[in-house]
């Protein structure tokens, strides 16, 4: 029996593949996966991202330095790479033993700089002596929400501060959720939260106390409403779970400007205020305004980072 060449050549690449042990071909492997496919512009998206260590060695992994290093890649449509927020290692001197596997979170729009609407591409890389170890592609769609009402006010304590709330429908994976936006006259976003599902029943409601926390008031499942309140700074205080007097509750401001829920009877135990975040000041000037608002807050702490959108994005 003849045996062409070009069959002998591809025969002995596989026996030559087959008589490898199972760590040369696959040191690593890396899966990425999100919660989502589709998220609001700013709304936190935690990259989850699975390492196995077959190599049969400890493996130290770093984004920076070393044998190992890890990062991430994520790209626009066009191919346009999007670069980081700053220059913090994703992972610093984490040690996975043989036959471990670890599982990473990364908060993707928090660590990389998209400013804009549009398909992203993801991926996580892993370089190990030389060879590369890519996850699959993962896509994320980065949309705009429903706007419905807005309101700007000033900051107490602060006569040149503005603060803009912005409140947003979206459906999600076959549930509409209520979203708020928080930024101030420049543009700069202190946070885009999820407050919860809605049911538009009743009309959604908020207002701003004494101190400046905005507080918004939505039906949610089950005729319950939910009230939540954030620092002008985008930290969450509380969030209350209530039902309403004959399936009613609305928010009303007191003497004193402190807002209740006069209607409503507290069903969930309030969720514990988070201990005060120091912000990371980006530049000399946020640092400046972040020091001068630190003395002035009294409660909730503010967030971390300020995020901009791109000059030619509408907010």
């Amino acid at each position: 029996m003849t045996i062409n060449r070009q069959w002998k050549m591809g025969l002995g690449a596989v026996i030559g593949l087959m008589a490898l042990p199972a760590w040369v071909a696959a040191q690593l492997a890396i899966t990425l996966t999100l919660p989502s496919a589709k998220a609001l512009l700013y709304e936190d998206v935690i990259a989850k991202v699975v390492i196995q260590n077959n190599s049969g060695q400890m493996l130290t992994m770093d984004s920076i330095r070393g044998p190992v290093r890890f990062w991430l890649d994520v790209e626009h449509d066009g191919g346009r790479i999007i670069p980081r927020r700053d220059d913090a290692p994703l992972v610093s001197d984490v040690k996975i033993m043989p036959g471990e596997v670890r599982t990473f979170g990364f908060n993707v729009p928090h660590l990389y700089a998209i400013r804009s609407q549009g398909l992203y591409k993801i991926r996580a890389d892993v370089e190990l002596n030389g060879a590369h170890y890519v996850s699959q592609e993962t896509t994320l769609e980065v949309v705009s929400g429903f706007e419905f009402q807005r309101l700007t006010v000033g900051v107490p304590g602060d006569a040149h501060a503005m603060r803009t709330y912005i409140l947003s429908y979206f459906p999600k994976d076959g549930i509409e959720n209520i979203y708020l936006r928080i930024e101030d006259a420049d543009k700069n976003v202190y946070g885009l939260f999820n407050l919860g599902r809605v049911i538009r029943v009743r009309p959604v409601e908020f207002k701003v106390d004494e101190v400046g926390n905005v507080h918004v008031l939505f039906q949610t499942m089950g005729m319950g409403f939910v009230h939540t309140a954030f620092t002008p700074f985008g930290v969450q205080l509380f969030a209350r779970t209530y039902t309403g007097a004959r399936g009613r509750a609305s928010l009303a401001q007191q003497p004193n400007g402190q807002i209740t829920v006069p209607e409503g009877t507290e069903t969930v135990v309030s969720a514990p205020v988070p201990p005060p975040v120091t912000p990371v000041a980006t530049t000399v000037e946020d640092k400046v305004v972040v020091d001068k608002t630190k003395k002035k807050m009294g409660t909730g702490g503010m967030v971390g980072q300020f995020m901009q959108p791109s000059s030619d994005e509408k907010p």
